[in-house]
């Protein structure tokens, strides 16, 4: 890892785990609900391809996609890679266990490719990808590169802007000041009265 990234990475680690919060503990204890406009079944490989709108429920997480790709090993562990429609994002969102009373936070990321791995509760984005941090629904952090693993269990980040070939931008970082205080937590919203989620791209109907 050359000095410049080894930097880049440390800088989003004291901006983003200023408050280290894990994914919210109980999901992992929640079923998954995968609804999708097509699937196709490989009982023999224990392989599902899902394809046209893909929504995976599971908890406080959600995936979504045009296109989903579910495998189980043998001891019942799920991975999930969603891809996007051309032109289009993947989307990946999941609330984070409260580390100061009345601070909500959650996470929300965006790229090509999402892969979601049970077993290990790590995610990886890639190409295009963008991690925001919200505190009480004020954006308080964001990262962007080519691809973004995160650790849920560790709440740890590892962000690169470069391909595989050497190609590619730079890693970027958007760090609130920490003694901002964040906005009061939002009232319950109602089944009439849902709220979009916050900073997605725009997605066809």
């Amino acid at each position: 890892m050359s000095a410049g990234r080894l930097l880049l990475v440390l800088l989003a680690l004291a901006g983003l785990l200023a408050a280290p919060a894990r994914a919210e503990r109980a999901d992992r204890d929640k079923e998954a609900n995968v609804s999708a406009d097509h699937s196709t079944l490989d009982d023999l490989h224990q392989v599902e391809v899902l394809t046209g709108h893909v929504s995976l429920i599971k908890g406080t997480m959600r995936l979504g996609g045009d296109r989903m790709e579910h495998r189980q090993d043998e001891r019942g562990y799920q991975y999930y890679v969603v891809t996007a429609a051309p032109g289009e994002l993947a989307s990946f969102h999941e609330r984070r266990d409260p580390v100061r009373e009345g601070v909500e936070s959650t996470l929300d990321g965006y790229a090509e490719r999402i892969e979601y791995d049970d077993r290990t509760e790590r995610v990886i984005l890639y190409q295009r990808a963008v991690v925001k941090r919200f505190e009480n629904d004020e954006l308080r952090d964001e990262l962007s590169g080519t691809r973004v693993v995160y650790d849920a269990r560790k709440a740890s980040y590892d962000v690169d802007g470069r391909n595989v070939d050497g190609t590619g931008s730079r890693v970027h970082f958007r760090i609130a000041p920490r003694n901002a205080a964040p906005a009061p937590a939002p009232a319950p919203a109602t089944a009439a009265g849902l709220q979009p989620e916050r900073g997605a791209p725009q997605v066809r109907p």
